[in-house]
């Protein structure tokens, strides 16, 4: 949960029974991401729901700027993990996985995959996790800091998408400026777009695909 993380590190190591149970998770969940996607992948109900409605093209997904799954399911195999690697994300060996159409169809398989492309880098982040002796857990950080005049951006891929950080300092211990990037906001503008010549009930299932958070589009 967000109040683990602490700047530098998180507020303390790992019980001693979470190592095990993540093992015996990444072993059983293969299985049950195959079911899931066996039951719904050619189910017809769903089928008649998603293929080829709420259709995004990729030029129109550039466009309104959109990130994350709802721009991978248009074609376009972007991800930050991938085009500028951060923290340790360029030691993982991992696939960008995209749709053909950019329907709602298309959407859904590329979470599917996403799941399968998560256990891999949980594997390999696993593999070269260090000892209790290979770092500090929670070192002192400084409780006020005052960055130098001027302007930054830094972003991350979450799963809803890119997400990011403006800064503008005016050298004091307040931010003259901060804004955020909320995926969730950016992914719901081409809306409009995607529901244009489909029926009302069709609308629901389009939102959907786009998996918003409601706190994100407030902020």
């Amino acid at each position: 949960m967000c109040n683990y993380f602490r700047f530098g590190g998180v507020v303390r190591d790992l019980p001693p029974e979470f190592l095990p149970r993540l093992n015996k998770l990444l072993i059983a969940m293969p299985a049950y991401v195959d079911e899931l996607e066996r039951l719904l992948r050619d189910n017809e109900i769903l089928l008649s729901r998603s293929e080829g409605i709420g259709i995004l093209p990729r030029e129109v997904a550039l466009a309104y700027s959109v990130t994350g799954p709802v721009l991978r399911g248009s074609g376009i195999p972007y991800d930050i993990r991938k085009a500028e690697p951060y923290s340790i994300y360029d030691r993982f060996d991992f696939d960008v996985p995209i749709g053909t159409v950019g329907d709602v169809y298309d959407r859904f398989l590329v979470r599917i995959e996403e799941m399968r492309q998560s256990k891999r880098i949980l594997e390999q982040a696993l593999a070269q996790l260090p000892d209790a002796t290979g770092g500090h857990i929670n070192p002192k950080a400084r409780q006020n800091v005052r960055p130098p005049m001027g302007d930054a951006y830094a972003r991350i891929e979450s799963p809803k998408g890119e997400l990011g950080f403006y800064l503008v300092s005016d050298g004091t211990g307040k931010p003259y400026r901060y804004k955020v990037r909320a995926p969730s906001f950016i992914n719901l503008t081409p809306l409009g777009d995607m529901s244009r010549g489909y029926k009302i009930a069709d609308i629901v299932v389009i939102l959907g695909s786009i998996d918003i958070v409601m706190g994100e589009v407030d902020r």
